[in-house]
C-alpha cells in the first residue's frame, strides 16, 4: 500500500467526494472506500497518490482491516440520509469501528450531524451549542441513526483509546443540494413556507470538508464542535436568495402555530408525516439559534462568505452543470 495515512469513507457521497478534492489540493495521499466505482470520478483513478477500495462497508470481514492498517486519520462520511439507516449507517459504522480497533487507526474525525439536538426544550430565541442536550426520540429515522453512530464511535473511542472528533454539520448545503427540510414542504411548484422565526443552521458542504480536514490533521482530536456558516439566514432571507433557481413558483406562508396546532391534535405516530409529529416539527422549525463559536476557537480560521452571495455561487455552477436541454 501507498503511505497515505488520511482515509476517507463514503468518499463519493456529497460530502465525501468535498473532502476528497480538498484532501487532494492540499497534497495529501489517500485511501478512499466508495461502494460504487463507477461513480469515482476519472482523475482520483489516474491520481497515484489516491488509493480506492470499493467495498461495501457492511461485509468486508478483515478486507477493511487491512485497507485501514497505516493509517492516522479516518474520516468517516459513509452514512445515508433517506436509505437504510439501521444498514447504511449504523451497521456500517460498527464494521468501521471495529477495523479501526483491529487496524489500530489513532483517530476518527466522524461526519456527524446538527440533527442529534433536542431543541424542544431550548426556549424561543434561545442558542443552541454543543452543550445542549441529545435526544431524538419520536424523530426521523436518519437523527436517530445519527445519534446512534456519535454513541458507537464514542464507546469505542472510551473503551478502545483512539481519539475521536466528531462533527456536528449543519444543514449541508451546496450545488445540487440548495434546499433543505427547515424551510416548509413543496406541494408541486408551491412551497409551504413555515416561518416562526429564528435561523436556518445552514453549513455549506466547502465548510464542512474544510472542517473535517482541520480536525483531521489534529492528532489528538478536537472534541465535539458545531460546524455552521457564519451568516445563518432566517427563512425569509434564505428564500430570497434561493429563488434565483427558479423555484418555488409560489410560496404560501403557513403560521407555526397552526403546524404546532395539527401536530398536537394528531396521535403522532411514525406513520404520519413528519410535520404532524411533534419532535420533528420542533427539530426543523423551531424558533432559535446557533452558535458555532466552539468550532472557531478550536480548528482556527475557516473560509466564511456572505448567504446571498454563496446561494448565487452555488446556483451558477449547479446551472453550469446542468446536462443541455
Amino acid at each position: 500500500m501507498s503511505g497515505a495515512t488520511l482515509a476517507i469513507t463514503g468518499a463519493t457521497g456529497f460530502i465525501g467526494r468535498h473532502c476528497v478534492e480538498r484532501a487532494r489540493a492540499e497534497g495529501s495521499a489517500l485511501r478512499l472506500f466508495v461502494r460504487d466505482m463507477a461513480k469515482v470520478p476519472a482523475a482520483w483513478q489516474a491520481d497515484d497518490t489516491v488509493e480506492i477500495f470499493a467495498m461495501d462497508l457492511t461485509a468486508t470481514g478483515d478486507e477493511l482491516a487491512q485497507a485501514l492498517t497505516g493509517i492516522q486519520t479516518l474520516i468517516h462520511c459513509a452514512a445515508t440520509l433517506s436509505g437504510d439507516q439501521e444498514r447504511d449507517t449504523v451497521a456500517a459504522s460498527v464494521a468501521v469501528i471495529d477495523a479501526v480497533i483491529s487496524a489500530q487507526v489513532p483517530h476518527v474525525a466522524l461526519a456527524g450531524s446538527l440533527s442529534v439536538y433536542d431543541v424542544s426544550g431550548v426556549p424561543k430565541g434561545r442558542t443552541v451549542d454543543e452543550v445542549t442536550r441529545v435526544n431524538t426520540d419520536g424523530r426521523d429515522a436518519y437523527s436517530q441513526a445519527k445519534l446512534t453512530q456519535e454513541t458507537l464511535f464514542r464507546d469505542g473511542a472510551s473503551l478502545y483509546g483512539y481519539a475521536l472528533s466528531i462533527l456536528r454539520l449543519g444543514a449541508v448545503w451546496g450545488p445540487d443540494h440548495l434546499f433543505n427540510a427547515h424551510i416548509g414542504p413543496a406541494v408541486g411548484s408551491t412551497l409551504l413556507k413555515i416561518d416562526g422565526g429564528g435561523e436556518v443552521p445552514l453549513c455549506r458542504v466547502d465548510l464542512a470538508a474544510e472542517a473535517l480536514l482541520k480536525a483531521a490533521h489534529e492528532n489528538t482530536g478536537v472534541g465535539t464542535l458545531n460546524v455552521l456558516d457564519d451568516d445563518r439566514p432566517s427563512r425569509a432571507a434564505f428564500l430570497t436568495a434561493f429563488r434565483a433557481c427558479g423555484w418555488p413558483k409560489r410560496v404560501w406562508p403557513t403560521p407555526l402555530i397552526l403546524w404546532r396546532l395539527a401536530a398536537f391534535l394528531t396521535p403522532n405516530s411514525p406513520s404520519l408525516p413528519g410535520l404532524l409529529r411533534r419532535a420533528v416539527l420542533e427539530a426543523r422549525h423551531r424558533p432559535v439559534h446557533y452558535s458555532n463559536t466552539m468550532m472557531h476557537n478550536r480548528l482556527g480560521p475557516v473560509t466564511m462568505l456572505p448567504f446571498a452571495a454563496a446561494m448565487q455561487a452555488a446556483i451558477e455552477q449547479q446551472e453550469q452543470q446542468a446536462p443541455p436541454p
